[in-house]
């Protein structure tokens, strides 16, 4: 049996790895340290905002909606866009549901040109539409696909969850890494809009 599980171990301990949902930089080793088996990696909360003239990095996103409506970022050129990456799995996610719901509200009833986008990560589309009518979710999301979604994000959106700020040209302007609060995602949405010209 000894020699069965220390074949077997390594195989298990790479499939969690690649079953996890991310590798946010060294933190994968510490979370495994942990031994929690939560099965995923949560980022650690780092907030990246980039400055205008320091934005390379374009954003392409196309997928399914849990209503099996297309979708694509490529028809709100002029918006603002935020992306969460989240999963009804995930403790974090599900504690920073209410603060991107807080400010998607805020930000539609306050007329702003912003859109909210949700990527669900490994959730049948019954089970993530569960969840976002417990927790009264009112933007879409994407559904999950296998993971072909999320992959078009790629090493922006390692961590579960992620929130990705998007600005009006498409480019990469703020992400946190980990579970986001509303004062947060305001200032950093607040930020982008405040560069975007006035419609």
């Amino acid at each position: 049996m000894r020699r069965f599980l220390r074949a077997v171990l390594p195989a298990l301990v790479l499939a969690g790895l690649l079953a996890g949902c991310s590798d946010e930089g060294g933190t994968i080793t510490a979370q495994m340290r942990e031994g929690d088996q939560k099965g995923y990696v949560a980022g650690d909360g780092s907030i990246e905002s980039l400055a205008p003239d320091q934005r390379s990095t374009e954003v392409a996103l196309t997928g399914t909606t849990l209503e099996d409506e297309p979708w694509t970022i490529e028809d709100l050129a002029g918006t603002v866009v935020v992306v969460n990456v989240w999963g009804s799995w995930c403790g974090p996610c599900i504690a920073e549901t209410p603060d991107l719901e807080e400010v998607a509200t805020a930000l539609r009833e306050a007329g702003e040109p912003v859109q909210f986008i949700g990527v669900n990560s490994r959730d049948s589309v019954p089970s993530a539409q569960a969840f976002q009518e417990r927790y009264d979710v009112s933007y879409p999301s994407l559904q999950d696909d296998g993971g072909r979604t999320r992959a078009q994000l790629g090493s922006i959106a390692v961590a579960t969850p992620t929130t990705l700020v998007v600005d009006g040209q498409g480019r990469l302007a703020a992400r946190v890494s980990g579970q986001v609060d509303a004062a947060t995602l305001r200032g950093l949405v607040d930020d982008v809009l405040a560069e975007e010209p006035a419609g």
